[in-house]
C-alpha cells in the first residue's frame, strides 16, 4: 500500500439521531442513507480489525447517534479488547449517553465527545428541535463523574451562538471537561447530495453560508488568556487547527477552515473543489459504504461484497480506499475560497 497518511476512521453505526439541527443533514455524518439503516456489532468489529490491519490507529464511533444504538457498550469492549485498537472515541449529542458512561469506561472507551452548542435552553431547542438541554448537561456531568475524558464540540453560528463562546469556555472549565472544540460552519455542506434546506428555513436562513462566521475573534480572546498554544492536525489530515491551553487545564481547539486543508487528486476534478470539508477522515456509513467526503455519493465504495467475500477481499478494498490519501497535498488558506458551484 502506498498510503503515507492514514486518516482517522469514523464509523456511523446508525443513520438517525432524532434531532433536526440546522447545520447537519438528516443522515448525520454520512452521505444519504436509509433512515432505518444500522450496522451490527460483528460488522463494526470486522471493519475495525481490517482498518487496523491496514494501518489505521484512531477510530470514532458516530452516527446518527451511537447512544441510540443498543450494542454500543458491547461493541466498544470488543473493539478495544478483541481487536485491540489504540484509540476509540464515541461521538454523541444525546442525553442517553450519560447513563452509559460508567459502562463505557469499563469497556475501554478513550473519550466521549458531546455536542453542546449553547447554554440557553430556548436557543438549544431552536437548534436541535428538542427541549432537553438540562438533560444533555446532566449527561455531560455523568461522563465526567465516570472518569471518562470528555470533549465538547461546539459549532459556531452567526447570530445564533457566536456571542456565547467565552461563556461556553468558562462552563467547560467549571464542569471538568478536558477538551472543547469550536468549529466553523461547513459553508458548502448544503451543496452535496442530501438537502436539508427545510431545516435552514426554520431560522430564516437560505444557505449554510448564512450561518458562517469567522473565528478570528474567539481565537484572539483565547490567545490573550492561554498559557500556551500550538498547531494540531486530526488524523494527520483535515484542517490545521489551533490548540489553546487555558490556565484551568482545559484545552480549547479551534477549527477554522481559513487555515487551509488537505486534498487528494480525486478532489481536484470535483465540482466542489476547493471545499470546506476537504480530505479529513475515512467514514463508513450505516449501510456499509466507505465515504471519503461529505459532499459526494459517487465516490463512495460499497463494502457489502467485500464483507461477504472474506478477509483478503475486505483488506484489499480498504487498502485501495486508503490509497486515496497517499497523494494528499495541502492547500494554503489563500487558495481555499469555499465557493458554491
Amino acid at each position: 500500500m502506498s498510503a503515507v497518511k492514514i486518516p482517522q476512521v469514523r464509523i456511523a453505526v446508525n443513520a438517525r439521531c432524532g434531532r433536526a439541527c440546522f447545520f447537519c443533514r438528516p443522515s448525520g455524518e454520512a452521505i444519504m442513507t436509509p433512515p432505518a439503516s444500522m450496522l451490527d456489532t460483528q460488522t463494526v468489529v470486522t471493519l475495525c480489525g481490517a482498518f487496523q490491519a491496514c494501518g489505521a490507529r484512531e477510530f470514532k464511533i458516530t452516527g446518527g447517534d451511537p447512544a441510540l444504538w443498543p450494542p454500543l457498550v458491547e461493541c466498544v469492549h470488543l473493539v478495544k479488547h478483541q481487536v485491540g485498537v489504540a484509540r476509540l472515541e464515541v461521538i454523541s449529542r444525546h442525553p442517553s449517553i450519560g447513563p452509559l458512561a460508567s459502562a463505557l469506561r469499563t469497556a475501554g472507551v478513550d473519550q466521549v465527545n458531546l455536542s453542546l452548542d449553547t447554554l440557553n435552553t430556548a436557543i438549544h431547542q431552536r437548534i436541535t428541535g428538542i427541549n432537553d438541554l438540562p438533560d444533555l448537561q446532566q449527561a455531560l456531568r455523568q461522563v465526567v463523574r465516570a472518569g471518562v475524558p470528555c470533549k465538547i464540540n461546539t459549532v459556531v453560528m452567526r447570530g445564533v451562538n457566536d456571542d456565547e463562546l467565552p461563556a461556553i469556555v468558562r462552563y467547560c472549565e467549571a464542569e471538568g471537561v478536558e477538551q472543547l472544540k469550536m468549529l466553523d460552519v461547513i459553508r458548502d455542506l448544503d451543496t452535496g447530495a442530501e438537502s436539508f434546506k427545510g431545516r435552514l428555513v426554520q431560522i430564516g436562513a437560505t444557505t449554510m453560508s448564512d450561518l458562517y462566521t469567522p473565528l478570528g475573534g474567539i481565537m484572539s480572546w483565547l490567545e490573550e488568556r492561554a498559557t500556551s498554544n500550538r498547531r494540531v492536525l486530526q488524523g494527520e489530515l483535515g484542517h490545521p487547527m489551533r490548540s489553546y491551553r487555558m490556565p484551568s487545564g482545559l484545552e480549547v481547539i479551534v477549527k477554522d477552515h481559513r487555515a487551509g486543508a488537505w486534498y487528494s487528486t480525486t478532489c481536484a476534478s470535483c465540482r466542489h473543489y476547493p471545499c470546506h470539508d476537504a480530505l479529513m477522515a475515512v467514514r463508513v456509513t450505516s449501510d456499509r459504504r466507505i465515504q471519503f467526503c461529505l459532499l459526494r455519493e459517487d465516490t463512495a465504495i460499497d463494502l457489502n461484497d467485500a464483507l461477504s467475500a472474506g478477509t483478503d477481499a475486505l483488506h484489499a478494498t480498504i487498502r485501495a480506499a486508503l490509497d486515496v490519501y497517499a497523494d494528499a497535498w495541502f492547500a494554503p488558506a489563500q487558495e481555499v475560497v469555499c465557493e458554491t458551484h
